[in-house]
């Protein structure tokens, strides 16, 4: 086994490049059996990777349902999306999955607007939260709660 000195340790994992966009996502537990994921940065194409592996651990983390809150990103792009969606829909979520978007928001565009058909879309994370805990009261598995903010 080779050993990395720390002068090679950038060569081996180059920093990306300062104007590449940027994702954070941040887990948090504010009530039993719900898994918030507040994003901050950017939602495309180059980023959802990132978002998607720390969705994937919010999945797995032991809460059933899940909180994506994007009402703090301030690019929304409808491709990223997308592939954050189809990547989470590969994996077993067996609670309930809610969506939080900003009014303001790009969501409202006609290209993205009918994921609120397929998703639980709330426009503050107090009625996100509320809805999975009434998840959690009612019986099934995945399913859309309804919105009652």
């Amino acid at each position: 086994m080779t050993s990395v000195v720390p002068d090679q340790l950038e060569a081996l994992t180059p920093a990306p490049p300062l104007d590449a966009p940027m994702v954070i996502a941040t887990l948090s537990c504010p009530q039993p059996d719900t898994t918030v994921c507040r994003v901050t940065g950017s939602v495309d194409l180059v980023t959802a990777p990132t978002l998607v592996d720390r969705l994937i651990e919010a999945v797995h983390d032991g809460h059933p349902h899940v909180v994506i809150d994007l009402s703090a990103v301030a690019v929304l792009d409808s491709i990223g999306l997308e592939v954050v969606f189809e990547a989470l829909d590969r994996y077993d979520i067996t609670g309930h999955l809610a969506v939080v978007v900003d009014q303001r928001s790009t969501i409202n565009r006609p290209d993205i607007s009918a994921l609120g058909e397929v998703l639980d879309i709330h426009h503050d994370l107090a009625s996100a939260m509320r809805a999975c805990a009434r998840a959690s009261i009612s019986h099934g598995g995945r399913h859309r709660a309804i919105a009652a903010n």
